[in-house]
């Protein structure tokens, strides 16, 4: 019997409606790392109907989760290449300081409430890189995993480096202090507002509710005594060790709000109105979906939709967590009194909000901004 062959076109299930013509290095190794569709495997225990990349892990909606861009454009190589210098400045910085014995010139006062005071705020940093690291796994995007992993990398980095400081200063109490600064942080009155406002981070699911409660909220608070605030009166103690630590680490921060005001500002702007709009963006428009969905898998797409749209979502988040944040913070004004350090930790968080936070919540275009005393309107 003869054979015939027959020519059968293939339609492609998807376009690539994308430039690959990428405009720089940061695009070409960030954009469309991420693989959104064709996951084998899901989740054995919970949420077992969700994909390894699921738009369902957050309330917030994109049409393209890939268009944010980081303004420093870090990838690997640069990101490692400026923290390389920032990590031998601050070798340096303690090397000298020891090798001239700087910390014999601080004022007792300041010693016992340095000690008392930046040595518990590491495992503050530490929860925040440890909860980053959860946005990581669930974001959405590659170039929103990426400044979320680097964030974390710095916030590990700053935790390691009030332990390095505890170790050598402002006593040299070596791992005792360590473990003076952990029992503060667990028993102190003072501190256990911000451990209860981290352990609520730590078990928040939502990596955008997250990104809220950490980069909209708190840190800007805490940072803003931490590593700014505090820098005349350590200087006015004889300290110059803390001042330019700090300023190393001012660097760092300033980045995570640069890119965190630009990430709130893209997502509140917005317009997606379901959370599957991405998959246009990626040219699966026509896709019929996973061939398991309706079978042995429920389809996702019959999730019902966020009725609210992304900046009423982050005003929602922002006016459970700052209330929160700013009673946290307050509460570590004690740790000032009993030393006699002239600080008022009220008037630093007022400071912050007027010149930080709100800001950037009237530039996601929310009208109002919640306070311990009720609404304020943004001016």
């Amino acid at each position: 019997m003869p054979l015939s062959a027959r020519v059968k076109r293939v339609e492609p299930v998807r376009e690539r409606p994308w430039d690959w013509a990428t405009k720089n290095e940061y695009e070409e190794v960030t954009v469309r790392i991420q693989p959104y569709l064709h996951g084998h495997y899901r989740h054995k225990y919970r949420k077992t109907e969700y994909d390894i990349y699921d738009p369902r892990y957050t309330r917030l909606r994109s049409s393209n989760w890939d268009a944010f861009r980081d303004p420093k454009r870090f990838w690997y190589y640069p990101y490692t290449l400026n923290r390389k210098r920032m990590a031998d400045d601050v070798e340096s910085l303690f090397d000298r300081a020891l090798k001239l014995g700087l910390q014999d010139h601080v004022a007792d006062s300041w010693r016992r409430f340095s000690e008392e005071f930046y040595i518990p705020l590491r495992h503050y940093e530490y929860a925040g890189a440890v909860q980053l690291q959860h946005v990581v796994r669930y974001a959405m995007g590659g170039p929103i995993e990426q400044v979320a992993t680097y964030t974390a990398f710095d916030k590990q980095g700053r935790a390691q480096w009030l332990s390095a400081w505890g170790l050598d200063f402002p006593g040299g109490g070596g791992s005792a202090a360590l473990e003076h600064g952990k029992e503060l942080w667990l028993d102190d009155p003072a501190f256990q507002g911000l451990r209860e406002y981290m352990e609520q981070v730590l078990t928040t699911e939502d990596w955008g509710e997250v990104l809220t409660a950490l980069h909209l909220a708190v840190e800007p608070l805490v940072d803003g005594i931490l590593y700014d605030g505090l820098n005349a009166v350590a200087l006015a103690h004889g300290d110059v060790v803390l001042p330019e630590l700090s300023l190393i680490c001012q660097e760092q921060i300033k980045w995570q709000e640069q890119w965190s005001q630009a990430f709130f500002t893209w997502i509140t702007e917005d317009p997606a109105c379901s959370r599957w709009e991405y998959l246009k963006a990626l040219g699966y428009e026509n896709w019929p979906g996973d061939y398991r969905w309706g079978k042995t898998l429920s389809d996702p797409r019959e999730t019902p939709e966020e009725e609210l749209t992304n900046r009423e979502v982050v005003a929602e988040w922002l006016s459970l967590w700052l209330p929160r944040a700013l009673e946290a913070v307050r509460g570590l004004q004690p740790v000032f009194d009993r030393h006699g350090i002239p600080f008022s930790v009220a008037s630093s968080v007022e400071r912050t909000v007027d010149q930080a936070i709100r800001p950037l919540v009237r530039a996601m275009g929310i009208e109002s901004l919640p306070t311990l005393g009720g609404e304020q309107h943004v001016e």
